[in-house]
């Protein structure tokens, strides 16, 4: 083995290297999306506002802070300064790790049979070929390049660590070596599904692709029945798993349903869109055309039934079709139905029941290993099929694997290079998605942000969205241009600001409640006629009473602050104090705002109102919060030479 697997580890380095020069040019390009509100934190840790202590375990991305995440972000920047290439580039250093372990994964499975029956278990080339396409795929360049998908990385990344441990100390089980394989079933997997986990949840995943390994790899000989406890490992990490999730959801769980009230789709049309987002992946990984791939998806059309668009039932039935056909061919080609269980299970958290977006790329790098797998068996099937049929069949092979190894290195590098500026990834997604709703806003951000600003440009978007049937879409439009107008003309049509507020709003969409905020920013900052603090501070209230949101809806909280902020700078304090204390409710709100709720309600004059937040916030703090302690203690004491001074009066 030692030997056979020489050229294709040399081969590995070359690969290496080419993934390396595609992804030079992306390292270089500017943070995006929501990498700005989530690396904030370090920011506020460079600043000397909070210790490290605070950015790793105070992190408040999903259920669990994902913490490994957060401090691997803090290594990063102690190394190489907080700059975007820096971030980036630590990005790629775990991607060719990962690589690294795919290149492993594959080698044992290849090793354990689990590619195509009666192959060559010898030769470690196509473990290399698959590791190739899997490191150098288009598909993946939105995962590298976008910083905070760091925590997708860093999950596969232990997910990987976890599987290989569960091979080899599996294997060790059937040897006899007993303290190897309990060291390694017992300790190792558990680690490692806790530190994936703690990057992000997707990590929880691991026993179950443990599962499938046990279900596949470790199937027993024909005429044998599997161990009882093979039987309960694959009940309780594989299938146990999938009922629980199945009974919260038919219980409405909170967690699983909860997010829905803010998401243009319910719970069944999400299940249902799943199955046709999971083909066009599918589809991604087999052919990844340049314009079909990219950030902007938020234009995949909802299913709204099973055939409303008739591809849903199509697409479920072949679902079913192909969970069939990989099963019934297990014993022939059992790399087939390990893929397949891969890409599957590997989608189980974010393309199921959980109110998240329909639609992401980055979804697929763990899942993508399987794919990849499931591809190369079918494709090594075939291949053994012709080849005493061939003549050269091993030159012929090699080479067609040697271009397409250097046609997904040039789509890769192709990907980056649009990475490498906000305004060409805009530009391109409106030219590829013209329908997104995601790409338009974003475009009329980059008009403003232009020096000087693109003001027709951004009209033009902003009526755009004006014309959806979508309301949700169509406020957004109108609350765009009337900040195009409001910073361009100087003024606003007052019939723009009543199409503004008019009616209820629907589902309070994250991108609504962003577009609200800039608007109020814009205002704020700008004198604007026809829309003044006061009348945008009015306008936002009174809309907010129409409404009733659930409770601690981020929306509701976080628009009534604005507002509040709003009257405080119109001098209109108790209004203020009202839309402060709406904002504050029960406490459903994030520490830091919490803060600075109560120091608005001092500055309008609340000093009871103030008490009361800070006596619930000061409790929660961390001796690592230095600047939160820094404003309490300051507030204190503003709120005790108020009352000297209203006592002296």
């Amino acid at each position: 083995m030692p030997n056979m697997l020489r050229l294709p580890k040399l081969a590995l380095l070359a690969t290496f290297a080419l993934t390396i020069i595609a992804y030079m040019s992306g390292l270089h390009g500017p943070l995006v999306f929501d990498d700005g509100p989530n690396l904030e934190p370090i920011n506020d840790w460079l600043h000397g506002h909070v210790s490290w202590v605070s950015v790793v375990f105070d992190n408040e991305s999903g259920v669990l802070g994902r913490s490994l995440s957060m401090a691997s972000f803090v290594v990063n920047v102690a190394l190489l300064g907080p700059n975007a290439w820096g971030l980036k580039a630590g990005n790629l250093l775990i991607h060719l790790i990962n690589g690294c372990l795919v290149f492993v994964l594959f080698c044992r499975l290849i090793k354990h049979g689990v590619l195509v029956a009666n192959t060559d278990r010898t030769s470690m080339w196509p473990a290399w070929f698959g590791a190739s396409v899997w490191l150098l795929h288009p598909l993946l360049a939105s995962t590298v390049l976008y910083v905070v998908q760091r925590m997708a990385m860093l999950s596969a990344l232990f997910t990987l660590l976890a599987m290989l441990a569960y091979l080899r100390g599996r294997s060790a089980l059937n040897e006899g070596k007993r303290p190897l394989a309990y060291a390694l079933l017992a300790l190792a997997v558990p680690l490692c599904t806790v530190l994936a986990t703690l990057s992000k949840e997707n990590g929880i995943l691991a026993p179950a692709l443990c599962a499938l390994l046990e279900l596949i790899v470790f199937s027993p000989s024909p005429g044998q029945r599997r161990n009882w406890l093979s039987k309960a490992f694959v009940g309780l990490a594989l299938i146990a798993p999938a009922l629980t999730a199945i009974v919260a959801t038919l219980a409405q769980f909170p967690l699983v349903v909860g997010g829905y009230a803010g998401r243009p789709f319910t719970l069944t049309e999400r299940l249902l869109t799943e199955t046709r987002v999971l083909w066009d992946y599918v589809g991604d990984l087999l052919v990844p055309s340049g314009s079909h791939l990219g950030f902007y998806h938020d234009d995949f059309p909802v299913s709204h039934g099973l055939f409303a668009p008739p591809t849903t039932a199509l697409a479920i039935i072949c679902w079913i079709a192909a969970i069939t056909f990989a099963w019934r061919l297990r014993n022939m080609i059992p790399g087939l139905a390990l893929g397949l269980g891969i890409f599957l299970v590997g989608h189980a958290l974010e393309s199921t029941v959980f109110p998240l977006m329909l639609y992401f790329e980055h979804r697929n790098y763990l899942p993508g290993i399987g794919g990849v797998w499931a591809i190369l068996s079918i494709v090594v099937f075939c291949a053994d099929g012709v080849r005493g049929r061939l003549r050269h069949a091993s030159f012929v092979f090699s080479i067609a694997a040697c271009i397409l190894i250097l046609v997904l290195a040039a789509g890769t590098s192709v990907r980056a290079s649009v990475w490498a500026d906000s305004r060409t990834m805009t530009a391109e997604a409106l030219l590829t998605h013209p329908n997104s709703r995601s790409a338009r806003l974003d475009s009329i951000r980059e008009a403003l942000d232009s020096n000087p600003p693109a003001f027709d440009g951004a009209r033009a978007d902003a009526d755009w969205l004006r014309r959806s049937s979508e309301p949700n879409t169509k406020r957004m439009g109108t609350i765009e241009r009337v900040l195009v107008d409001c910073l361009a003309n100087g003024t606003v049509d007052a019939a723009l600001v009543r199409e503004m507020f008019e009616g209820t709003p629907g589902p309070f969409e994250e991108e609504l409640l962003h577009v609200f905020e800039q608007v109020s920013d814009g205002v704020a900052s700008h004198a604007c006629a026809g829309l003044s603090p006061t009348q945008l501070a009015d306008g936002l209230a009174e809309m907010l009473d129409r409404w009733e949101p659930l409770p601690g809806h981020g929306s509701n909280w976080r628009l009534r602050f604005r507002a509040a902020n709003l009257y405080m700078a119109s001098d209109r304090n108790a209004d203020a104090i009202q839309q402060g204390r709406l904002a504050y409710g029960k406490g459903a709100v994030p520490t830091n705002t919490a803060i600075m709720i109560a120091g608005m309600l001092l500055y309008a004059g609340d000093t009871a109102g103030a008490t009361q937040i800070l006596d619930k916030v000061e409790p929660k703090l961390r001796p690592s919060d230095k600047l939160a302690r820094e404003i309490v203690l300051d507030d204190r004491k503003k709120i005790r030479e108020a009352k000297v001074e209203a006592e002296t009066k």
